[in-house]
């Protein structure tokens, strides 16, 4: 058994033991159903709208990252996010490789430099996600009960500040100092590689590149907080936005181990925050879960879908682009 055929049954077993658990405890169906009904569809259009444009955010600030290597226009950057996105939803984490793979062939561009962009682009999301966090929990009331479990979250919080910040560092001792680090490589093809991967952080050469890249990441992510609270608002939960942020950061975090088209710790996490900091009913909370996957995924397929047919791709295409 590989070591991805292994991880997804891992996930798939805990995401069931969650699953089984909620729904073993007396679970109230006609509570579940009736949240599920009482979807108020202006709220959810306007979370979906959100969604989509969170792809186009995160395209201009694609391109400010790619502007050292190519001037690509905004209308092929959306449609490569879109594309990037569709198949993570459908073929898991391992989708993340579509993105670079793709505009590498379309763009005529190194993929180790544009692996090296979407590198900083979670970078730039995981610092995002941390400093929302950290705000969040400043002013959301929370339940004295929950204290324990914020305390544990802050300090996975400070973790992931320090392994974030050695990060960046990294990058940018990477890029100051490519040549007296490729002089240590024996092979040409290494060597090669290793050029090319700093050549897609070359935008770190310029401050105001980086500031451009950083005030693109804040209104990508004020954008996904609005589709969360948007949903939220859908499913009759008057949270508030600090709130509702706590809850996105929950399933952001989640959604790092999905499966294939079914998620997985995006509605774990989710029904987790609901239920621990909001003391949601489990029925409400696992039907807002439901609701704010399928809101998600829905849109971006149909309209990865439409793309692929009219580049004449297959969903089979992806998944030897991720294999390439």
């Amino acid at each position: 058994m590989s070591r991805k055929s292994l991880f997804f049954l891992c996930l798939g077993a805990v995401s069931g033991f969650i699953a089984y658990r909620v729904l073993s405890r007396g679970f109230d169906w006609t509570l579940f159903l009736a949240s599920l009904w009482n979807v108020h569809p202006v709220w959810l259009a306007a979370s979906i709208l959100a969604t989509m444009l969170t792809y186009v955010a995160r395209a201009f600030r694609w391109q400010v990252l790619l502007h050292p290597l190519k001037s690509i226009s905004l209308g092929p950057l959306i449609s490569v996010n879109v594309l990037g996105f569709c198949a993570i939803f459908l073929l898991g984490r391992p989708g993340e490789f579509v993105r670079p793979l793709w505009l590498s062939r379309q763009e005529r561009i190194p993929l180790t430099a544009s692996l090296a962009t979407i590198i900083i682009e979670r970078v730039l999301d995981t610092l995002m996600l941390l400093i929302l966090f950290g705000l969040a929990l400043l002013v959301a009331p929370l339940p004295t009960a929950a204290a324990s479990t914020v305390t544990a979250m802050k300090n996975a919080a400070w973790l992931m500040v320090a392994g974030s910040a050695a990060g960046v560092v990294f990058l940018f001792f990477f890029r100051s100092k490519i040549e007296w680090i490729v002089s240590f490589v024996p092979f040409n093809r290494v060597r090669s590689l290793l050029r090319s991967f700093s050549s897609g952080l070359s935008f770190l050469d310029r401050s105001r590149s980086l500031a451009l890249a950083l005030a693109h990441s804040v209104v990508v992510w004020i954008i996904i907080v609005f589709q969360f609270w948007f949903m939220l608002l859908g499913m009759n939960f008057r949270f508030s936005i600090a709130a509702a942020t706590l809850v996105m950061v929950g399933a952001a975090v989640g959604s790092v181990a999905q499966l294939p088209g079914i998620g997985g710790g995006f509605q774990a996490l989710y029904i987790f925050c609901m239920t621990t900091f909001f003391a949601v009913p489990a029925e409400q909370a696992f039907a807002s879960a439901m609701i704010a996957w399928v809101s998600q995924l829905i849109p971006t397929v149909l309209a990865g879908g439409w793309y692929m047919i009219s580049h004449g791709l297959s969903l089979k295409d992806l998944r030897t682009a991720t294999a390439d």
